[in-house]
């Protein structure tokens, strides 16, 4: 059986869609998990109709958990052999998906998880491939902290996972910005084997009241994420030249050249992990206009990366 996770939230007509797609799928042995962190009973009435149609599990949270908060509780109340994270701003694209996850896990029982094409769709209808670096799919093994620089395998609702995994790896809920990424990184290092359907099984739908779009208008949420996903990858981890070249750009682009520009984006001096410092040592010495340029910035960071070799 696959049980479908859906932390809910107001917006009852996306959970509908969702149904609805549900309802359609060739594979039947589901169960659909809707924790509901609303404020009202819009959603479980909106859900009512499908109680004779669906296997529906639903339960309300109070007081409301927030996101990622809501995610766990909904994957934590799941019974499934598999199981899948769906947000309800996205759905299934045809009526073979899960059957597509589930055979492909089925035929290949070493790997523990399965992720498809990561495709969005638009609010006016167009659809939008977001995978800017397709060459990260075969490296994933290798770099998994990679998934900062393009997030290949998107959000939670393209992936199925073997039940094994939830007692394992959860959604850190200290992070919004960053929670996929911090998950999907996870799993890769904890040496689960996976498979990537090249197909477009899932939708993502894209609207102005995503997460997504908040965390765009406060940037100080995505870099305060970015400062702590350092932190939790370690020292090692900017071994890695295009890990060193991604936190040498977002103290460049934005602006932080000091000690109390790290501050003001409601972080304590003490999270500063010990390459970041190093970073912005170096940095701090470099008039602005050379950073911003980018063959010199370039220059420079790569001169930083082989001198932070050799640091006490």
């Amino acid at each position: 059986m696959v049980s479908i996770c859906v932390p809910a939230y107001k917006k009852p007509d996306f959970v509908i869609r969702l149904l609805d797609a549900v309802l359609l799928q060739d594979y039947k042995e589901v169960e659909v998990v809707i924790t509901d962190d609303s404020p009202n009973d819009d959603i479980h009435m909106a859900i009512a109709p499908y109680s004779g149609q669906l296997n529906i599990h639903y339960h309300r949270n109070i007081p409301a958990l927030g996101s990622p908060g809501n995610w766990n509780s909904a994957i934590n109340r799941s019974s499934g052999d598999f199981f899948m994270l769906v947000h309800q701003d996205d759905w299934f694209e045809n009526p073979q998906a899960l059957s597509v996850f589930v055979n492909a896990l089925t035929k290949k029982p070493t790997a523990s998880f399965a992720f498809c094409k990561n495709i969005a769709q638009k609010a006016d209808g167009e659809y939008m491939v977001l995978q800017a670096i397709p060459s990260l799919l075969t490296n994933l093994k290798a770099y998994p902290n990679r998934l900062l620089l393009a997030q290949v395998m998107g959000p939670p609702s393209n992936v199925m996972l073997r039940a094994e995994v939830k007692s394992i790896v959860r959604y850190d809920e200290k992070f919004i910005w960053l929670v996929d990424v911090d998950y999907n990184s996870r799993l890769i290092k904890a040496g689960y084997d996976y498979i990537y359907l090249d197909q477009h099984l899932m939708t993502i739908g894209l609207h102005k009241d995503q997460t997504t779009e908040f965390c765009r208008d406060n940037e100080d949420i995505m870099f305060r994420e970015n400062i702590w996903f350092a932190h939790k990858i370690g020292n090692t981890a900017f071994r890695d030249i295009k890990i060193y070249d991604y936190y040498w750009r977002l103290l460049r682009n934005y602006g932080i050249r000091n000690i109390h520009d790290f501050c003001a984006n409601q972080l304590d001096p003490t999270e500063m992990p010990e390459l970041i410092m190093f970073m912005l040592n170096w940095q701090s010495r470099i008039p602005f206009f050379l950073l911003k340029f980018g063959p010199s910035s370039k220059m420079l960071m790569a001169a930083s990366y082989f001198f932070s070799a050799f640091r006490k």
